[in-house]
């Protein structure tokens, strides 16, 4: 059986158990999916190649250099945050007791080093807090922050900052980035549940299915914008699960956003203009029905709504969108575009300008399945399994 024949075949297993990848599954009780690793050694394009990096850690979701000393701090699904220097991998956080491990889409989901951290040594955490397994799993997004003491994180000043509740388990985005002016996004899905039960995304009033833009100054975070007639923190909306999101140097923000059962998508809209993305009016280039097949309602020109920039259907064994990385850094082959890549093939894309039109193009076929993507200490291209294992694509030695 091949590799790929391999993966799906596993993946069709775990999905008739669970709900295949975050959606709601319809029985009461919840079990872990088998994690299956598929190393990634596939087809890649000319000049990369794709090696283990590191080995031993349950789900990576997220590696950022240290600000001041010569290491990555790699954060784990299961609350736990290690740093690698080149030569050792030591813990620095265990967030276990303050983190969900109900389901794959819970845990500690994103951090960041805050913009004045040479004085405040302070860290940004975003995690989704334990709660009941059974049932919908309600348990609230929590954004806390955390000081550094002697090159690690003192567990005893974790102090929460914001918290959303979140009304079915599955959606919960909590991407964390920097843009500068202490100013961060933070990324929240619609809540949870098949076929947008609540419709969250499209109400301005609630904190769901958008990114939030927020000031963190002396220990406290504030909304940017003001405007009465919205959730003050909401920059963009209209969004089902903003798994990851990037600004690229003009000021463009790049957001993958989760599908529903057809199709996947890339958005890009101007930074700090607020944008409708059209979850759980549209999905894709279509109009949302979950009672009719995928793309048989086409899509009507509306202004209210910014249509993505790239999609790809649930075709080919493709399942869910995990992104991106605006690249300019890394391998060469890599450079010019935001990068994202499919959780279930592990096929990986790179985005770019082609004389004024939006161009995919794929770098790589590696088998194996992609949670996200984050930066070695060589800033070269890291990969995180779900099963895992991190890899590098870097540029091959001839």
């Amino acid at each position: 059986m091949s590799r790929i024949a391999f993966l799906l075949s596993a993946l069709l297993l775990t999905c008739s158990l669970t709900g295949c990848f975050g959606e709601e599954e319809e029985d009461t009780g919840f079990q872990w999916q088998e994690k299956v690793e598929v190393p990634c050694d596939a087809e890649l394009v000319q000049g990369l190649v794709c090696k283990e990096y590191l080995t031993g850690f349950t789900t990576p979701v997220v590696s950022i250099h240290h600000p001041q000393d010569p290491e990555i701090w790699i954060g784990d699904l299961n609350g736990v945050i290690s740093a690698w220097d080149g030569e050792t991998l030591r813990v620095v956080a265990n967030l276990s007791s303050f983190v969900s491990n109900c389901h794959i889409e819970q845990g500690l989901l994103s951090f960041v080093f805050t913009e004045d951290f040479n004085e405040s040594k302070k860290v940004l955490l975003s995690y989704v807090e334990p709660g009941v397994c059974e049932g919908p799993n309600e348990a609230k997004l929590v954004l806390s922050d955390a000081t550094v003491e002697d090159g690690v994180l003192n567990i005893s000043s974790i102090r929460p900052l914001r918290e959303v509740p979140q009304p079915f388990r599955n959606h919960n985005g909590g991407h964390l980035l920097g843009i500068g002016n202490n100013q961060y996004l933070w990324g929240l899905g619609d809540g949870g549940g098949s076929n947008s039960p609540n419709k969250t995304a499209q109400n301005l009033s609630s904190p769901l299915g958008a990114i939030h833009l927020m000031k963190y100054e002396n220990g406290q975070v504030n909304p940017v914008l003001e405007d009465s007639s919205r959730n003050p923190y909401i920059l963009h909306h209209g969004l089902r699960n903003p798994w990851r999101f990037d600004v690229d140097p003009s000021g463009g923000l790049w957001i993958t956003d989760v599908g529903q059962n057809c199709f996947e998508e890339v958005n890009y809209v101007p930074l700090n203009e607020s944008h409708n993305l059209g979850w759980s009016m549209r999905e894709g280039y279509h109009e949302f029905d979950p009672n009719l097949e995928c793309g048989s309602t086409p899509l009507n020109s509306d202004s209210n709504y910014t249509d993505p920039v790239a999609v790809y259907p649930h075709e080919g064994g493709n399942c869910s969108i995990s992104g991106g990385e605006w690249m300019d850094w890394g391998a060469q082959p890599l450079q010019g575009g935001y990068l994202y890549g499919d959780f279930c093939t592990g096929t990986i894309w790179v985005i770019r300008d082609q004389g004024g039109v939006w161009s995919s193009e794929v770098i790589a076929q590696t088998g194996t399945m992609i949670v996200g993507f984050g930066h070695s200490l060589e800033d070269d291209l890291l990969i995180f399994s779900w099963a895992g294992t991190i890899y590098v694509l870097e540029e091959s030695v001839s």
